[in-house]
């Protein structure tokens, strides 16, 4: 079947080439491609004004500097001279207009006037051009030459899980700490630096966002982004048998419980259900035996530092009591 089509295809060809209406035809293609070529030469002879992006590069800075200030990328330019020209120095290319930092630094200031701006961009187009218009005539950026101050990052975002989760531990950045650049007189009143703030409620798994720091005036935070991670956990439910504590006891006194452990349950992060420490502690206090005497002693339940115990129910409220003097 293809070698049959492939041969239908090979005779119409054959026989169109050979009629006398696809020859007129290409001679028309011929006589339309030369008048295209001739219309391209007068064209590019001809003065023409275009606009353009220009990228901004800032040569021989030493790597001991850094910009406080921030250093434009782009510009746009409006720019006349023969097509030509403007097609070797624009279409074919993205044109870069460069700065000597050598030149024009001077104790802590990159000045950059009109006459510098227009001179290094006549450079890029060539002395032909005309330099109609720019965005940015001139420049003045501050820089620094001392090295940069680290100082640990402060996350600052409001979370809440839903029902069931939580969220667990403080957000972390990453990286934890950056570089500050500015005036010592700045610098030595930082201790630390914080994000935007931000609102995250109703999670339910854990989630990381780009947040930005917060701008100080004068001062060049590197990095000015940090990855920040809220780590969130669903709640397990725990129960387990804890040894009541007795308080305020005096030394020549003892007070004997029944039963001396309780069950306890209450909810913890999934990571923390495997921890064999317990999170909460059951209490009796020897000064309420006044008010209990010959009855039983109400039970008290604590939390323990560093741990983490949601919502914990005692399944006893008391215990009986013998005191032993």
């Amino acid at each position: 079947m293809g070698q049959i089509r492939y041969n239908f295809i090979g005779a119409w060809w054959r026989t169109l080439r050979k009629s006398t209406r696809f020859r007129s035809f290409l001679t028309f293609l011929v006589f339309v491609a030369i008048a295209a070529m001739f219309w391209l030469i007068l064209t590019l002879n001809d003065s023409v004004q275009d606009g353009c992006i220009v990228n901004v590069r800032i040569t021989n800075k030493p790597d001991s500097v850094t910009f406080i200030s921030d250093v434009p990328k782009t510009l746009h330019v409006e720019v006349r001279d023969k097509g030509s020209s403007l097609m070797r120095s624009m279409w074919m290319k993205t044109p870069t207009v460069n700065l000597n930092f050598q030149e024009l630094a001077d104790r802590g200031v990159m000045r950059c006037s009109r006459s510098d701006m227009m001179a290094a961009l006549k450079e890029t187009f060539g002395a032909g051009a005309s330099i109609i218009s720019t965005s940015l005539d001139s420049l003045r950026l501050v820089y620094s030459d001392r090295p940069g101050k680290s100082l640990p990052v402060v996350v600052v975002v409001n979370t809440s899980a839903k029902a069931g989760y939580m969220v667990y531990g403080s957000p972390l950045a990453d990286p934890v700490r950056i570089l500050a650049y500015g005036p010592r007189e700045i610098l030595d009143t930082l201790t630390r630096v914080y994000t935007k703030s931000y609102v995250e409620s109703g999670l339910s798994e854990s989630v990381m966002f780009v947040s930005e720091l917060k701008p100080i005036p004068g001062v060049r935070l590197i990095p000015s982004k940090v990855d920040v991670k809220v780590n969130v956990e669903p709640l397990v439910a725990k129960e387990e048998m804890i040894g009541v504590v007795s308080e305020n006891v005096p030394d020549d006194e003892d007070l004997l419980l029944f039963p001396s452990n309780v069950r306890v349950s209450y909810y913890v992060p999934m990571s923390e259900y495997s921890d064999e420490s317990k999170a909460v502690r059951v209490v009796v206090d020897y000064k309420e035996v006044a008010d209990h005497m010959g009855a039983r002693l109400p039970l008290r339940i604590e939390p323990v530092k560093d741990k983490i115990a949601i919502n914990p129910k005692l399944y006893s409220d008391s215990v009986e009591y013998t005191l032993v003097r």
